[in-house]
């Protein structure tokens, strides 16, 4: 079973633009080096050391990472616990505000995501992680700001779909047993998702393409391995999936990583 927190690090030495990129599941970027441009709506939005990006799960970003320094560099935390939803009322009652993904927390906020950055959260019992997830998710609601990261008490059908597929990027996954998987039948496993407006394949690409970026970030640069390592038999399909997705090619990512 997957963690109740994930924690990934990403960097850039040159300045790189990605479009479309899925997020799986709640998620905070906290900038350490350089600042993210991001594009919402009819705007551009720059994130820094000082604030905080927060998104909920299956949001897609188009935005900019700027080094500085020579080095951009960013931790996102990944939440698969749901909050009990009377953190969520607390949060709406105290900052009933519309979602806005930008966020200047408080000081004692940053220092406990310093904590959790270093935290081995993979020696953690369940019972253990959860009780220090419900202590943020009580800071982030008496900032009111808990209900800009989960939009309800609820986990999405195609959210945990995309926690399922994660654990196996590569795997060459059919739909029935997929749909075995979760109990339920093929054709209901295409309804529900019809209902959260995607498909299967969808939520697959996405969740390769981010598997992806995560094997590049760590150093691969053999585009034939790394096509395999996210389920492509094709070196030529997996880098037409790529820069369709974000628009830019492997070749080009991989350049922004190195000197």
């Amino acid at each position: 079973m997957a963690n109740a927190i994930q924690i990934n690090r990403m960097y850039n030495r040159h300045t790189q633009r990605l479009r479309n990129v899925a997020i799986h599941s709640p998620s905070i970027f906290w900038i350490q080096s350089g600042h993210k441009q991001l594009f919402w709506q009819d705007s551009e939005l720059t994130l820094n050391s000082s604030n905080l990006l927060l998104t909920r799960a299956h949001q897609t970003l188009t935005f900019e990472n700027k080094p500085e320094r020579s080095r951009f560099a960013t931790i996102q935390f990944s939440f698969n616990l749901v909050p009990p939803e009377t953190m969520l009322t607390l949060s709406v009652t105290i900052e009933n505000s519309t979602y806005f993904p930008l966020y200047n927390p408080s000081k004692s906020l940053f220092k406990t995501l310093d904590v959790f950055s270093k935290l081995h959260w993979d020696e953690l019992s369940d019972n253990t992680q959860e009780l220090w997830l419900y202590g943020f998710y009580q800071q982030l609601a008496e900032e009111g700001r808990l209900h800009h990261l989960f939009s309800s008490h609820t986990t999405s059908f195609s959210q945990k779909l995309s926690e399922y597929l994660t654990q196996e990027p590569g795997q060459d996954y059919q739909l029935n047993e997929v749909a075995d998987y979760f109990s339920i039948s093929r054709a209901t496993l295409i309804r529900r998702l019809k209902k959260e407006n995607t498909q299967f394949r969808e939520i697959l690409t996405q969740v390769r393409m981010n598997h992806a970026l995560n094997l590049m970030q760590q150093g691969n640069s053999q585009q034939v391995d790394i096509a395999l390592r996210c389920g492509y038999q094709s070196q030529e399909r997996f880098s037409q999936r790529f820069n369709q997705r974000f628009g830019i090619s492997p070749k080009q990512y991989f350049k922004t990583l190195v000197k």
